[in-house]
């Protein structure tokens, strides 16, 4: 341990010398103190990691004349000097897996888990690599290839992390508050955005990141599950608290693929209650009919608007009716599509490997001074996938989603409150992540793929729990 300490604060405080930013020399005192933290309480370097993905941005962004969110400048996935190419999200990362290797080797016990979601990850990452390698063989650009593969291997470390350190109830809830108060928060300061933006001609399209959309689907899935659920204590008056503004926020920002996460949402907790939890069958049924209720008056007064308050019937109506936006959009994604098509053709659907540019032999319009990466990273993520890993990787992503809700799908039916909202969540998890990631690159943001991974290792934790005799009072959990 004390070699392995050396070597990572030697590295760190090395990489950290090369910076000349003010911000980045400031993380050099974490260095000596992180290192020794996490070996004594692992958990909290994952719980660091979420905590990074539920407030932090990805990229940095404006709003119309202004910036964005202030903490789209932390540090967390941008590299720590100039072309290293190293976050430190991945110190982290790489830091909190080195002492599970360690410490499972200590113990003589598994340090990677055994069901059939592992299987299907290390498979995915097997496929991953072996398109790396095709890739550069093609001579892609090294640089593009670590930034398109980072996800997925994201995703197969959390997942790691998580089967790991998530093993206790108190574990779990731990992380349930951590997206409860980082997303609440950040809905919050961009309700203070779009209220400084409002009377701006013309009004930005959208105040938070892409990713947001995920998040705030992931709050609306914990916020309502914990009362489906009858979890009563602090956290579901937090979440209940905090709920009117993550819908507002989500509203402003103007996203049509988050009202196909929440709506998605909505059916999985109504349908995942209706078979499991018969006694709030009554309820489900009254909930349902005032919903209706409620849409039939909803939809036609907000149908010609397009105001906040109106974005939910505005992703209805783009199905039908899009307004010129949408229709731009739409058809933007169409010609993107045939492109990704001829790509997949032209491989004979063994996959091109990754780093290279999308060959765009159907003139499309050029978005690259908006987003440098869009010539290699497309919106449909089912496509880019199949152009990427050809069937073979296609089908290996399936296995995963599959697997990964028929895991989360067998906690539903356990009669605890707690492991069946986990279970819940996931598949609600899931499901978002697939429609990200079919229609707006969410199998490329680093955020949802931290998320997600770590949410996947928390239900083959909560498969390990001793699960109790289930009480018929409901349950309490702070």
């Amino acid at each position: 341990m004390s070699v392995l300490l050396a070597v990572i604060i030697g590295w760190g405080i090395g990489t950290l010398a090369g910076s000349q930013a003010p911000a980045v020399l400031c993380l050099a005192p974490l260095v000596l103190v992180v290192p020794v933290v996490i070996w004594r309480r692992p958990a909290l370097g994952l719980y660091g990691i979420l905590v990074g993905t539920a407030t932090i941005e990805q990229f940095a962004y404006t709003v119309g004349p202004r910036g964005g969110a202030i903490t789209d400048r932390v540090p967390f996935f941008h590299s720590i000097t100039p072309g290293s190419g190293v976050t430190p999200c991945e110190m982290l990362l790489f830091l909190t897996c080195a002492v599970l290797v360690l410490q499972r080797i200590r113990d003589r016990t598994p340090v990677f888990p055994r069901s059939r979601v592992a299987a299907c990850i290390a498979v995915l990452l097997g496929i991953v690599t072996l398109y790396v390698l095709i890739g550069l063989a093609k001579h892609g650009s090294f640089k593009i290839t670590m930034w398109e593969i980072r996800p997925w291997f994201y995703l197969g470390a959390t997942y790691v992390l998580g089967s790991a350190f998530l093993s206790t109830r108190r574990s779990a809830m731990t992380v349930l508050w951590i997206y409860v108060l980082g997303t609440g928060a950040k809905a919050i300061y961009g309700i203070t955005i779009w209220l400084s933006i409002r009377h701006v001609s013309p009004r930005p399209e959208s105040i938070l990141a892409h990713e947001e959309s995920f998040f705030f689907g992931l709050f609306f899935a914990i916020a309502v599950g914990l009362w489906v659920f009858s979890i009563k204590g602090r956290l579901r008056t937090t979440a209940t608290i905090l709920l009117p503004f993550v819908i507002l926020a989500d509203m402003a920002n103007t996203r049509r693929t988050a009202w196909a996460i929440i709506g998605s949402t909505i059916l999985i907790l109504f349908a995942v209650a209706y078979q499991h939890l018969p006694a709030r069958r009554r309820a489900l049924r009254l909930g349902a009919a005032c919903t209706v209720a409620i849409a039939a008056v909803y939809i036609p007064a907000e149908w010609s608007h397009s105001g906040a308050l109106a974005q939910p019937v505005r992703a209805l109506r783009s199905q039908v009716a899009p307004d010129a936006r949408d229709l731009q959009s739409d058809q933007y994604r169409k010609v993107e599509d045939v492109n990704l098509e001829l790509n997949i053709h032209a491989s004979r659907s063994m996959g091109s490997g990754f780093g290279l540019p999308i060959d765009y032999s159907v003139p499309i319009v050029n978005l690259q001074s908006i987003d440098s990466f869009i010539a290699y990273i497309p919106h449909d993520g089912v496509l880019y996938v199949w152009m990427r890993m050809g069937l073979l990787g296609e089908l290996a992503l399936l296995a995963v989603i599959g697997s990964a809700l028929l895991a989360a799908g067998a906690l539903t039916r356990v009669e605890e409150p707690l492991v069946g909202l986990l279970g819940t969540i996931v598949v609600c998890a899931v499901t978002a992540y697939v429609i990200m990631g079919a229609q707006d690159m969410g199998f490329s943001w680093f955020r949802i793929a931290l998320c997600l991974g770590a949410l996947l290792g928390s239900v083959e934790a909560a498969g390990h729990w001793q699960i109790g005799t289930p009480s018929n009072t409901e349950a309490t959990i702070g």
